[in-house]
């Protein structure tokens, strides 16, 4: 059956507290009655990818992630391993993902993450939402590897920051939302900058690659204004999100 023009499946990428951009978009997807049919996500494209999908609103999302709750959630692990850890048990997080098992949701959702000892890039669609939210979000060293099903896995993002792979079975429209923009740039001729370029490019090739597969591509040369790790901009990301969704969906249209 073909898929009706207002149906997409969406890709969403990692970058942490950048995630309010993701919101913004998927407030313009709600409010123009886009309906998502199949996500793929990683790291904090994977938690509100979850969100999303266990029925919370883009805004609703903001507020928990405005919230003082949310911010208890790190604490720190210095002498562990990481610079972070995360209660995976608390509260707030249940309120972000209130479901417990991937199989709850009505819509496929795929979760990226990498096994840290095999290197292998996995997908994940079934299982415990939170710990498989939380392993894709993983970023060393900032946050611990996450064990789950007897793999110690971390955040898909560093093997593929944009996955669409598992999507391309649907046949529906490809919207992807990428929070590291891709761009050309003229490099300084020093070792510094040009070691800093080719680490930027054998990183994000698959962010090329999944680029131009998608129907409508959203990011922005913006977003390299925030800081990863910085939750003090989160209404602006969500409004720069929002215009850019209504830009580009004017621009390449479903």
């Amino acid at each position: 059956m073909e898929a009706s023009r207002n149906q997409i499946s969406l890709a969403l990428s990692g970058g942490a507290a950048r995630g309010a951009y993701h919101l913004g978009v998927l407030q313009y997807i709600d409010e123009n009655n886009i309906e998502v049919k199949a996500i793929c996500a990683t790291s904090i494209g994977a938690i509100i990818g979850a969100s999303y999908a266990c029925g919370v609103s883009p805004k609703e999302q903001l507020a928990i992630f405005k919230s003082k709750e949310f911010k208890k959630i790190f604490s720190l692990n210095l002498f562990h391993g990481s610079l972070y850890k995360i209660d995976s048990y608390a509260e707030i997080l249940k309120k972000l993902i209130p479901l417990q098992k991937m199989q709850e949701f009505k819509i496929p959702l795929y979760i990226s993450a990498v096994d840290i000892q095999s290197g292998e890039h996995l997908y994940f669609e079934r299982g415990d939402i939170r710990e498989i939210c939380l392993s894709s979000a993983a970023l060393t060293p900032v946050f611990p590897p996450v064990m789950y099903e007897n793999k110690q896995l971390i955040d898909g993002g560093t093997i593929n920051h944009m996955p669409i792979e598992p999507l391309a079975q649907y046949g529906y429209k490809l919207v992807g939302v990428n929070l590291h923009p891709i761009y050309e740039e003229n490099v300084p001729n020093s070792m510094v900058a040009i070691f800093k370029r080719a680490v930027f490019l054998g990183t994000f090739r698959n962010s090329f690659e999944a680029k131009n597969k998608c129907d409508v591509y959203i990011s922005s040369p913006q977003l390299e204004n925030y800081s990863l790790f910085s939750f003090k901009n989160l209404d602006k990301l969500f409004a720069l999100g929002y215009s850019d969704a209504v830009e580009m969906f004017k621009i390449t249209p479903l």
